[in-house]
């Protein structure tokens, strides 16, 4: 199954956040929302790929850090067959993997206890998370009403 335009598009937008978002959760959560979007393309019909929310793919998230693992609707979501050329089917592969990684070694644990609210050392306060998902949010608003 092929990847959406839409789709394409969506991640060609949200993939240069880890310019702005460079901790390790938030890249790691980057690449995880672009790879359930990939993988809801292959896995699901339109209609139902249009109730997921960005909230959704975040909890689906949470739950993959907390087990270890991806939760099974990502590991069927993970089968896809990604890209017409085997090097774009090798880098959606790599990316799986590195993510599987984060979720076995736990690396992604410690960062969370940071992700909602950093304080910098003029008293002022960072909210990574919430930044982040904004500027989620604006790309797929950008992307449903052009």
């Amino acid at each position: 199954m092929d990847i959406t335009d839409s789709t394409k598009a969506l991640i060609q937008h949200i993939q240069p956040l880890k310019l702005k978002h460079s901790d390790l959760v938030s890249r790691a959560f980057i690449d995880f929302y672009c790879q359930c979007h990939q993988g809801m393309d292959y896995l699901l019909p339109a209609g139902m790929r249009d109730t997921i929310r960005l909230v959704d793919i975040l909890q689906w998230f949470f739950q993959c850090i907390d087990q270890g693992r991806p939760l099974t609707l990502i590991d069927l979501m993970w089968k896809d067959v990604v890209g017409p050329t085997l090097s774009e089917y090798r880098a959606d592969e790599a990316i799986e993997q590195e993510l599987l990684g984060l979720f076995e070694r736990g690396d992604l644990k410690a960062g969370l206890s940071q992700w909602d609210l950093q304080r910098r050392p003029d008293g002022g306060v960072n909210l990574p998370l919430r930044t982040l998902l904004e500027d989620i949010d604006q790309i797929e608003q950008a992307q449903r009403h052009p």
